[in-house]
């Protein structure tokens, strides 16, 4: 694991990178704007539980996904250890999207306008994603805007999982 920087996404996003495969992340600005660049990696951290008006617009989120995204033909070009993973449930629940911590750590390959990712967002800025490592378990750890540090105590568990869980060669559960 190269340079690692922390960055916070809202629900369900998190999740969707872990586990559905999000490839895209949407932002208004591009990494080098706080000290990122192409080829670091990013921990991909679940923000605070939204409330009130945050928490409708997470729900709708991840109903949008679950009725949208996840299609038959998305699913079937998955690697085959997250459609184990996905096969495993009967179907996904709102609890299922909403992911507290550092919950997978990905590397960040390209800065574009124009991904034609299923994840991308039309006017924003594509963080594109890849070889993402889901770790076994979550790493609890403050979330913050933009790009952020790691605690030495959070980086010490973030490396010790992701070892684990790229030897182990088993989609985490």
């Amino acid at each position: 694991m190269n340079a690692i920087r922390g960055i916070t996404l809202r629900h369900p996003w998190a999740f969707c990178v872990a586990r559905l495969g999000k490839d895209v992340e949407n932002r208004s600005w591009r990494p080098e704007q706080q000290g990122g660049n192409v080829g670091m990696s990013l921990a991909i951290h679940g923000g605070a539980l939204p409330k009130g008006d945050a928490l409708e617009e997470a729900v709708d989120n991840a109903r949008h996904v679950d009725r949208c995204i996840l299609t038959d033909d998305y699913l079937n070009a998955r690697p085959n250890d997250a459609k184990t993973w996905l096969e495993q449930r009967e179907r996904l629940t709102v609890g299922d999207f909403m992911t507290l911590g550092i919950v997978a750590v990905a590397r960040l390959t390209e800065v574009r306008t124009d991904s034609p990712s299923v994840w991308a967002v039309d006017g924003q800025v594509h963080w594109c994603l890849s070889d993402v490592v889901t770790l076994p378990e979550p790493v609890p750890h403050r979330g913050a805007q933009g790009l952020w540090v790691l605690t030495p105590e959070a980086l010490g568990a973030v490396r010790h999982l992701y070892k684990q869980a790229k030897t182990s060669g088993v989609f985490p559960t």
